[in-house]
């Protein structure tokens, strides 16, 4: 899978980070929608708007700030024409409300739904591969270059420039994957790592293309993610090795080892 696949991944975790910091350190009630609009999108180095609501507030418990956002559309507007980006029909963050006087941000929840990001279809370059493994052409799969991003979401607490992230998720119609990793916001490195895996099928929309081309092949099988180098252009490798080892490589091995033993069956008559 190329490396822009996951891009998505830092784009949502910028959004973090910027969301954040403005909200909970910048943030003017008075100007909200075009003040957020303009910072986030200088920071982001892409135009980011929102064409639904926003709702800010504090949970019951008082300890948790909170931000809803929805309409959410990314996009490069220095391009001719307009590169679209993503997407997000709802992006929630939930902060610690108690460590911010510190200037600490702990973000409990930050998540977001009904994603679509353009221009790399993960699935599809899954299927691709899995077709080669199989040596089979599937048909009717999407050729739509646009991911479908079921849900994403991270936990991650902001302190010294450098954002520790517990736990990072992504799921799209095919694949979920999950992991960890951290940030240098100082130097603008990154380090991720996950683990992808196909879905299970019965987890998949009855309406879904891959129902009738399900990878079951692939199932329980691991895909290690690793997200390395600076934000703007990070390292990302999707590791097959070790698939295309145990689908390909040991099959055929295995088929010349027996062809060869029993050649030399034939040739020396040997009485088994």
């Amino acid at each position: 899978m190329p490396n822009k696949a996951y891009n998505f991944i830092i784009v949502f975790i910028a959004l973090i980070i910027i969301i954040s910091g403005y909200l909970f350190f910048l943030f003017d009630p008075d100007n909200f929608k075009s003040d957020i609009e303009k910072y986030v999108s200088s920071k982001l180095n892409y135009t980011f708007v929102y064409d639904g609501s926003l709702d800010i507030g504090l949970s019951d418990t008082e300890s948790k700030a909170f931000m809803t956002i929805s309409g959410i559309r990314i996009f490069d507007e220095s391009t001719e024409p307009l590169k679209k980006i993503a997407n997000i029909g709802r992006l929630v963050l939930i902060v610690n409300n108690d460590k911010l006087v510190d200037k600490v941000i702990d973000v409990d929840k930050a998540e977001a739904e009904e994603i679509i990001y353009f221009g790399t279809n993960i699935d599809e370059i899954l299927m691709k591969t899995y077709s080669l493994l199989k040596f089979k052409k599937f048909g009717g799969i999407n050729q739509d270059d646009n991911t479908l991003i079921n849900k994403i979401y991270a936990n991650a607490i902001v302190n010294q420039s450098i954002m520790t992230i517990s736990e990072l998720y992504l799921e799209t119609q095919l694949i979920q994957s999950s992991g960890r990793g951290n940030i240098d916001l100082l130097n603008k490195t990154v380090k991720i790592d996950m683990i992808g895996k196909i879905r299970n099928i019965k987890d998949i929309s009855l309406n879904s293309i891959y129902l009738n081309n399900y990878p079951k092949d692939l199932v329980d099988k691991e895909l290690p993610i690793r997200i390395r180098g600076t934000l703007d252009n990070p390292d990302i490798k999707i590791d097959m090795d070790d698939i295309i080892k145990k689908e390909i490589i040991d099959p055929i091995k295995d088929k010349l080892i027996e062809k060869i033993q029993d050649e030399l069956k034939e040739k020396i008559k040997l009485p088994f």
